[in-house]
């Protein structure tokens, strides 16, 4: 049974990100819900995010093409994507696909937020 898609966001302003707390199944139905939200926050100047991806239940080949390219907008606009609390569906798909790596992955979002504190406006490392 799938899970409908909710998306909450939160700006953090003393860290300068914003996290979009992700929960159900990201598919080619739900997908285009969280690329709209990271391309609005990315317009809006938003370009420090951190997806708490604790609650995802399912991930499909189209939620993972939204996560990149998500990466890829945040880093030319000078910010940067983190995952956060990566679900075990997600992270055995992640790992499934050789793209664990490419993500920066923390084990929550407090820890996301920490590593944005400690790092200023610099890119994650």
């Amino acid at each position: 049974m799938s899970r409908e898609l909710s998306i909450g966001v939160d700006h953090h302003e003393h860290t300068g990100c914003t996290v979009i707390t992700v929960d159900g199944d990201i598919d080619r139905n739900s997908s285009v819900l969280l690329r709209t939200t990271i391309e609005r926050l990315v317009s809006d100047r938003h370009t420090r995010i951190v997806i708490d991806a604790e609650g995802v239940s399912f991930c499909d080949s189209t939620g993972l093409r939204v996560l990149l390219s998500g990466m890829r907008a945040t880093s030319e606009a000078g910010g940067w994507l983190r995952l956060a609390g990566v679900s075990p569906v997600l992270e055995r798909l992640l790992r499934m696909t050789d793209l664990y790596a490419w993500f920066p992955v923390d084990a929550d979002v407090t820890a996301s937020l920490g590593h944005a504190r400690s790092r200023g406006l610099q890119s994650p490392g």
